[in-house]
């Protein structure tokens, strides 16, 4: 099969062949029977034919002038703990139709909405000539995943996954898991010991009651207080 170029090339050859036997057509036409409107005539027509003709062959549209086409995310950890404080980095960013990340020919706004935690920011904005903009979502105390989306106006939006995952606590009088919300703990049945008086934990560095016999935090034994 012809390649495309070697097609284009032919045609023009031969539609430039017949307009030049047109013309010479014209022009003996024009010397037998009426040599000067025949002449201009015959003339004007082919040349101004093969100048159109000439121009639609070789005329490249301009090219449209790059933007982006669609929405990126990327978030940091994708997996936080359901403490209602922890928090995961969120980067929006502009790409175009490979993937590729793109700058802003305009400040884009952007709207962002998770299923659960809390948004910084409901709407951001990337900055003209800038290619993405970073914000933050903090946990709830409710674990499971989390479904974060965004769209903007003429960009194709994008949803994405993370999770928040439950917070390990451990019983202060018996070092056993329990779940976070739980007031007394499943196995000896105590409510956390209350207190002023604190310390701190050898093992995790966290702060606890002085009584406890374990780290709420870890888990550790505490010195002084197993037994």
């Amino acid at each position: 099969m012809l390649e495309k170029d070697t097609l284009l090339g032919l045609f023009k050859q031969k539609l430039l062949l017949l307009t030049l036997a047109i013309l010479i057509a014209t022009i003996v036409l024009a010397i037998i029977i009426q040599p000067i409107s025949v002449l201009v005539i015959g003339i004007g027509i082919p040349a101004a034919s093969i100048a159109g003709i000439t121009f639609l062959l070789t005329w490249t549209p301009p090219k449209p002038i790059p933007k982006p086409s669609k929405l990126g995310i990327k978030v940091n950890p994708n997996e936080i703990v359901a403490d209602g404080k922890s928090t995961s980095t969120i980067t929006i960013e502009l790409l175009d139709k490979e993937g590729k990340p793109m700058p802003a020919l305009v400040d884009t706004g952007v709207r962002l909405t998770a299923t659960k935690g809390r948004l910084e920011k409901q709407e951001i904005k990337i900055p003209k000539e800038k290619d993405k903009e970073t914000t933050f979502l903090m946990s709830s105390t409710d674990s499971g995943p989390v479904t974060l989306s965004a769209d903007a106006t003429g960009l194709k939006s994008i949803s994405i996954t993370l999770n928040f995952v439950e917070k390990k606590r451990f019983c202060m009088h018996c070092g056993t898991l329990m779940p976070f919300r739980s007031t007394r703990c499943p196995k000896c049945g105590q409510a956390p010991p209350a207190g002023v008086d604190t310390r701190v934990c050898k093992n995790c560095g966290a702060v606890i009651p002085i009584v406890a016999k374990f780290c709420s935090e870890c888990g550790a034994g505490q010195p002084g207080q197993v037994g």
